[in-house]
């Protein structure tokens, strides 16, 4: 059960899908980012960072960085589910990975308190350089009402009609699947 396929590869979370379909799909969701998110969501929170894409060799060096950026990042993730996932993807400790700990009275298995721990780790962090990018690139007058208005009524929409694709998605598939 993946997005955007009914196929059960995991051709994603391999070492030959590195360049395609990772790389591919990061280069896919950084357009999207780059050209329809990024313009929104900084001019609902009143951020002003130019890019500085002004010339071809600027251009190139961002496409350049991109490229490392996803490929290093990509890396990470698989070395990463290596270390987390007690299936095909483990490379070390997959006996103690399949081991179950007892917490709250519930057993749960360390891969998966490894994969929730470390992501819930990383939070504090992203907080924090999200909170300096914007003290350092906030913009001096306000943002417009109607901006707001209009940008937290796209939220409340989204976020509806993303519950409401979770919930259509979910109920498809079995139930033995969520346990």
């Amino acid at each position: 059960y993946r997005l955007f396929t009914m196929q059960s590869g995991m051709l994603t979370h391999q070492w030959k899908g590195l360049i395609y379909p990772n790389l591919a799909l990061g280069f896919i969701f950084c357009a999207i980012w780059y050209f329809l998110y990024r313009p929104v969501i900084y001019r609902f929170f009143g951020i002003q960072h130019d890019l500085g894409l002004n010339s071809l060799k600027r251009i190139f060096l961002f496409l350049v960085g991109t490229l490392l950026a996803l490929t290093l990042g990509i890396a990470t993730h698989l070395i990463w589910d290596g270390l987390t996932h007690s299936d095909f993807r483990t490379f070390v400790f997959k006996d103690v990975l399949a081991t179950n700990i007892h917490l709250l009275g519930h057993p749960y298995p360390l891969h998966r308190l490894l994969q929730l721990g470390s992501s819930a780790l990383a939070l504090p962090f992203i907080v924090w350089m999200c909170v300096h990018y914007y003290q350092r690139y906030k913009q001096h007058w306000k943002v417009s009402k109607k901006i707001k208005i209009f940008a937290w009524c796209l939220l409340f929409l989204s976020t509806v009609l993303g519950l409401f694709s979770f919930w259509d998605y979910a109920r498809y598939i079995p139930h033995e699947v969520w346990h």
